[in-house]
């Protein structure tokens, strides 16, 4: 183990993108709005996992799949189980998704992401939207 994995523990988790009724609402109401932001930039984690990254409620973290990175807010969820980890669909999560070029369909569950701590501002809307 390096000296970067203890003081900055990452855990490789799976990631499930699901459908949130708050964000669904909110993104209706303002996708600029602090609302918005609030209940979409964030993912739920085991407290197992939160505990075993050194995380509070509404830490900030990383979340880094293959295709794309984010920063959010991690809060726990007691029924999550080790391992997993569950964000709403929203442009933050959906950065993270490999988009198929063949026709396949989008995978949105089970996704491998390594969740780090993070002292970075959560990623801003205007900068996962802007072309690159």
């Amino acid at each position: 183990m390096s000296l970067g994995d203890f003081l900055f523990p990452q855990a490789e988790l799976k990631l499930v993108i699901a459908h949130s009724f708050e964000t669904d609402i909110e993104a209706v109401r303002n996708k600029m709005s602090t609302e918005y932001l609030e209940s979409a930039a964030r993912v739920s984690l085991s407290t197992g996992n939160l505990k075993r990254l050194g995380l509070k409620e509404g830490d900030s973290v990383s979340v880094e799949s293959k295709t794309g990175k984010v920063v959010v807010k991690a809060f726990p969820d007691e029924k999550l189980e080790d391992g997993l980890a569950v964000m709403p669909r929203s442009p933050w999560a959906l950065s993270l998704v490999a988009v198929p070029s063949d026709g396949e369909p989008v995978q949105l569950h089970g996704i491998p992401v390594a969740v780090t701590k993070s002292s970075d501002k959560v990623t801003s809307i205007d900068s996962i939207l802007e072309p690159r």
